[in-house]
């Protein structure tokens, strides 16, 4: 048994597949256009998906965590505001949506309280003596 936590074992990742992944967080996520400007054809699109996800997932992650700061600045700032400015609901909605995806938000409990009633069934001693069979 292991008691160690388990390490990631990170990949190498040759130079196309980093340069896609480059170009997607530049380009906005825009898969077709970033598989294509790194040099793979229309029909890999699919499997370099598969085969990156990973990697985009933990990008996806680390993205949102260094904009964290920001989603919580503006939410301060838009509290602070004595004068609402147009967008400020929207830029409010979309910082707490930020923060709640990476954890920082209101965080929801819940309580689970089951009650089991367990019965227990007596049955009279069996007699072998009553000559009673029961098929079943």
């Amino acid at each position: 048994m292991n008691l160690l936590p388990n390490q990631k074992k990170t990949r190498e990742l040759t130079e196309q597949q980093q340069q896609f992944l480059s170009i997607l967080f530049e380009n906005g996520g825009n898969v077709t256009a970033a598989a294509l400007d790194a040099g793979y054809s229309r029909g890999s699109i699919g499997w370099l998906k598969n085969t990156l996800a990973e990697e985009i997932v933990e990008r996806t992650k680390s993205l949102l965590a260094t904009n964290a700061l920001r989603a919580a600045t503006r939410l301060v700032n838009t509290i602070d505001n004595p004068l609402p400015e147009r967008g400020d609901e929207l830029r409010f909605r979309a910082a707490e949506s930020l923060l709640n995806r990476v954890g920082l938000a209101k965080q929801e409990t819940i309580n689970h309280n089951v009650q089991a009633v367990h019965g227990v069934v007596l049955l009279p001693p069996k007699n072998d003596d009553d000559g009673v069979v029961i098929d079943g």
